[in-house]
């Protein structure tokens, strides 16, 4: 058992420990906040554009639009770019973890398949785990924290679209983790390209979907889609970069609050042990005097 020394610094330790957790955990709790007012002023936007688009899909946009380079669909698969998004930091749970655990799955099935799987990965976290894995990166972003804006999102986006365009990529996935609720984000797997009609799009009246599809376009299907079809693709990237941000503030919320509660936890038990270490040793400090006591007389 240590003796009372050792538990007085053990407390001490913990309890250093806890202000440093209490801290972050408040740290995280203000930027959460700020990370879902940024969702809730994104997610409508980015929600409608995506609907519009499904619109003009259904409305078969028109022989032109069939030729557009960014709605072409290729026969087979041979290349894929992979885009995932992770911290730059830990201390935040599982969200590391199972967004990679996702993107691992989906590398390996997909190279079972025979297709050629391009990785984009950003965060630091995601690149370490993947570099000790063996697999290439080809391309490692670390400058998104908490606040990403759409202008960082096109940057790095525009040239896998111009790549797509060019037939040099078959498809473009995203990993990440989505905003659900405050009280809910899951890993997502969602695909970007090729664009395609969604399965239940030929219900979606009787669903409560869109609307009506009979539209005048003006000017032509192609040119409406030519903005809007990129757009849309870079939306829903710069969506996923908000959503992962405001996700990965909750997860490390949690974890730092479970972190704090540990802590609390420990220092109960510490301050048992060593009140039980302190009394035992004053009442053998008595036995001892009480026994010398009656020696001597």
């Amino acid at each position: 058992m240590a003796n009372s020394r050792e538990l007085r610094n053990k407390i001490t330790s913990v309890k250093n420990t806890k202000k440093i957790t209490r801290t972050m955990e408040m740290i995280a709790t203000a930027k959460s906040v700020v990370c879902q007012k940024r969702i809730e002023a994104v997610q409508p936007y980015g929600n409608k554009v995506a609907e519009l688009l499904d619109d003009l899909k259904q409305a078969g946009a028109g022989d032109d639009a069939a030729s557009f380079p960014l709605l072409r669909v290729p026969a087979t698969i041979k290349r894929e770019a992979l885009w995932i998004i992770t911290a730059n930091r830990g201390l935040c749970g599982g969200y590391n973890a199972n967004t990679l655990k996702i993107a691992e799955n989906h590398i390996k099935e997909r190279r079972a398949q025979g297709v050629e799987v391009e990785i984009h990965m950003v965060g630091k976290k995601g690149a370490g785990r993947f570099r000790y894995l063996g697999y290439d990166v080809k391309q490692v972003y670390k400058q998104f924290e908490d606040k990403p804006t759409f202008d960082e999102a096109e940057a790095i986006f525009q040239p896998i679209l111009d790549r797509f365009a060019a037939d040099e990529l078959d498809a473009v996935t995203l990993v990440s983790t989505r905003y659900i609720t405050a009280a809910r984000q899951a890993p997502d797997k969602r695909s970007l390209l090729p664009v395609a009609p969604d399965a239940g799009d030929d219900g979606k009246e009787e669903e409560g979907g869109h609307g009506s599809t009979d539209f005048i376009f003006e000017p032509s299907p192609a040119a409406i889609l030519g903005t809007l079809v990129p757009l849309t693709l870079k939306m829903q990237l710069f969506q996923g970069l908000v959503e992962a941000a405001a996700s990965e503030q909750i997860a490390r919320r949690i974890a730092m609050k479970n972190a704090t509660d540990n802590a609390d936890e420990m220092i109960r038990n510490y301050t048992m042990v060593y009140n039980r270490t302190r009394q035992a040793g004053i009442t053998q400090e008595i036995l001892e005097i009480v026994a010398g006591v009656e020696a001597i007389s």
